[in-house]
């Protein structure tokens, strides 16, 4: 070995300099082992950062390639890469050194830009997917192709362009075209959408439970997908999913433990699901297990950066966007960052603060107040909080203390990614969301808005869609609708997710992105159809997510999303409402209280019959009801778990043209004469399972025909409510109990 002189050897700072120019996905770091064996193609190398690439051990040469070309100048003079390298193979450092040699004469050679513009034009985009299959058989062309690409980002710009307009056309023709076009025009400072290779989803691994469980298992089912259930082998391994799943031919893998444990583990549910591909495929394991995808639904695993990079790295596809997404968007911080650049008006006066120290950070808040940057009332948040959970309201900066150990705290028992938010408290808005789905390609649709200010204790109770309180303001509508596109897509989105928003007086505030399908999205499913021709087609999102997932295109344009009618969401809890009970996060009296207990009758209302309901009210004008109940239960099922949320009811109508005006107070009036035929009963149970005796199993299907039939809700079936706010549910019952 050459010992170098000390003028020869690299000073702290050449280092730190040479470090800066290394590209690298989001805030990942590439093994420059694992890219240059990747790159040369050894067998079974990987990219670990990116191992659930499509296309398998060509779609890890190819992107291995391109990381090469920008970084092995300094990997090579920088890095001890060789001893590693020679460990998988002897002759690979001199394929190495060979390739970086391939890559420097092309640079060399290569033509001007304006040439590669030219010939990158006269070649279709198979031609230039051909191109890049060259390279598995050591063929030049396909690292001319990637050097030009590095050296031109216009020409990748153009090629990423070109891929979304002509995407829907070489998907259906070869989807492994579009695969490796992805591939080659992908920027590489952001990890790739990881989808399942040449649109084969074959399998469809269902990694929540309940309601969203079940209809994940019944859509993998309707996709032509295998179902391949995860489930609690202590408390889930009888439930409706698992039955659904073993039924029609998918198979299901019990995991160990408790709910964290088992449903937000996923190096569990890796290992066990590389386990049960192993015994069931044997040495074909690997080819099936890439051709299947985890699908989170809105469980813990959604917006967990650290579950998406460990079923990335372990090589399984995830349906819902990268972690370097998550980062960018799904923390609240981040997501306000984004909101300013686009609109500095749309976001609430506040601070964000990366420091987890509690001293500091009532420090920063109490300092940043005093500077004037917002005023109490405010709300202390977690950056990666969710469900209502995770944030304070505070009246006064004396409670800032108390305030910031108890988010704290709730980050920890949760999981959460560490990081906090104080903003200044907007009192009684309503709550409005703006549902996006986003492929791969960069088609964008959003799915209009809905209102979700029926609440209690910061929970959703009740949404519709399209939002009342904006029926006479089509313009505002449009202008939210437009920001949660493009804030989609200066993250690079991929897949189906929820901008949230607070609205007052005209003036509405960015509050965060869900990267994630969040429960109430049926609600719009029944609102909104997709125009086929003169046909209306349904709207699932679910199947979106999974078309996203198989790396296909969108297959409509915005100006086919249509509103066809108004919708209303019901969650029908497990649960009664106690007027004694004090709720410790916001300190009044009435609380409601989950129990557990076994259906004994699930029955629900058919069209005709609630039409003919309606006409013998003298309701008139309501032309088509529909009732869709999603549940994760059957009769006979017992539920045991802690969510009190088992099934969601969701109402919508189509009015006669001339009741338009009424179409919000019909809904209403329909809601409630589906819920009055609704018949939920059960016992109760013990947490063990054993039923309670001469018990009543306790929901709130009651609760929602009270807060339907207040005067809140009667004004805002025909103009807008001054008192409608998100706390006013709560606030009502409350106050009810007193009198």
């Amino acid at each position: 070995m050459r010992i170098l002189d000390k003028s020869q050897r690299p000073t702290p700072d050449d280092i730190a300099q040479a470090m800066q120019r290394l590209v690298h996905p989001g805030s990942g770091y590439l093994v420059s082992t694992q890219a240059f064996a990747a790159a040369v193609g050894l067998p079974g190398a990987a990219l670990v950062e990116l191992r659930s690439l499509p296309l398998g051990a060509l779609g890890q040469r190819l992107m291995a390639l391109r990381y090469v070309i920008e970084n092995a100048e300094v990997w090579m003079k920088y890095f001890g890469w060789e001893r590693q390298v020679a460990a998988l193979d002897e002759s690979a450092p001199a394929r190495v050194r060979t390739l970086v040699e391939q890559i420097a004469q092309a640079r060399e050679h290569v033509p001007e830009q304006s040439v590669v513009e030219a010939d990158l034009s006269q070649l279709s985009l198979v031609e230039i997917a051909q191109a890049a299959e060259t390279l598995e058989q050591g063929a030049t062309e396909a690292i001319d192709l990637c050097v030009a690409l590095s050296l031109f980002p216009s020409c990748r710009a153009v090629l990423r362009k070109r891929l979304q307009d002509e995407a829907h056309e070489i998907f259906a023709s070869s989807p492994r075209a579009c695969d490796l076009v992805y591939l080659l025009s992908q920027e590489l400072d952001r990890h790739p959408a990881t989808t399942v290779g040449e649109g084969r989803l074959d399998y469809v691994i269902v990694a929540d439970k309940g309601e969203m469980g079940v209809r994940a298992t019944r859509e993998a089912l309707a996709a032509g997908a295998i179902p391949v259930v995860l489930h609690s082998a202590t408390d889930d391994a009888d439930a409706l999913q698992v039955r659904i799943a073993n039924e029609a031919g998918g198979f299901t893998i019990p995991l160990d433990g408790a709910f964290l444990e088992t449903y937000a583990n996923p190096t569990q549910m890796v290992e066990r699901i590389k386990r049960a591909y192993a015994e069931r495929f044997g040495d074909e394991a690997q080819q099936h297990l890439g051709r299947s995808a985890v699908y989170p639904g809105y469980g813990p695993l959604a917006e967990n950066t650290a579950a998406i990079q460990c079923f990335q790295s372990s090589g399984i596809a995830f349906i819902g966007p990268m972690q370097d997404v998550v980062e960018r968007a799904g923390d609240k911080r981040e997501f306000r960052k984004l909101a300013q650049a686009i609109d500095p008006n749309a976001v609430t006066p506040g601070i964000v603060i990366d420091d987890t120290d509690p001293e500091a950070i009532a420090s920063k808040i109490i300092e940043a107040h005093a500077d004037g940057a917002f005023t109490f009332p405010g709300r202390l948040k977690a950056a990666n909080g969710g469900g209502g959970r995770g944030q304070v309201v505070l009246e006064h900066p004396s409670e800032i203390p108390s305030a910031v150990l108890r988010v704290l705290g709730e980050i920890t028992s949760n999981g959460w990614d560490p990081g906090v938010m104080f903003e200044q408290n907007i009192p009684k808005t309503t709550h409005l969301e703006v549902q996006v789905v986003r492929d791969r390609f960069g088609n964008t649709r959003h799915f209009g808005m809905r209102d979700c200010s029926e609440q209690r204790a910061s929970q959703k109770i009740q949404e519709e869609a399209p939002p009342a309180v904006l029926r006479q303001d089509s313009a505002l509508e449009d202008r939210m609708c437009e920001i949660a596109v493009r804030i989609a897509d200066s993250v690079d989105y991929v897949g189906a997710c929820t901008v949230e928003l607070m609205f007052k007086d005209g003036h509405f505030y960015l509050l965060e992105m869900n990267t994630r399908i969040q429960v109430e999205h049926p609600v719009t499913e029944e609102a909104y159809r997709i125009r086929e021709g003169d046909a209306l087609a349904p709207l699932n999102l679910v199947q979106l997510q999974y078309l996203v997932a198989r790396g296909a295109p969108i297959p409509f344009d915005q100006a086919a999303v249509e509103k066809a009618r108004v919708a209303r969401e019901y969650r029908i809890n497990a649960e009664g409402f106690r007027a004694d009970l004090k709720d410790s996060r916001d300190g009044g009296r009435g609380l409601f209280v989950p129990n557990a207990g076994i259906f004994d009758k699930i029955e629900l209302p058919d069209e005709a019959t609630v039409l003919q309901g309606l006409r013998a009210s003298d309701v008139l004008g309501v032309t088509a009801v529909g009732i869709r109940f999603d549940t994760g239960f059957a009769v006979g099922d017992k539920l045991v778990n802690k969510d009190p949320t088992f099934g969601k009811l969701i109402v919508s109508i189509e009015v006669e043209p001339d009741q338009a005006e009424q179409r919000y107070e019909l809904l209403r009036l329909a809601s409630l004469e589906v819920l009055r035929r609704t018949r939920i009963q059960g016992r109760q149970v013990m947490p063990d399972g054993k039923v309670v005796p001469d018990s009543t199993f306790e929901n709130n299907v009651g609760t929602h025909r009270w807060v339907l039939e207040t005067e809140c809700m009667r004004k805002h079936g025909t103009a807008v409510a001054p008192e409608r706010h998100v706390n006013w549910v709560i606030e009502a019952l409350r106050a009810e109990q007193q009198s």
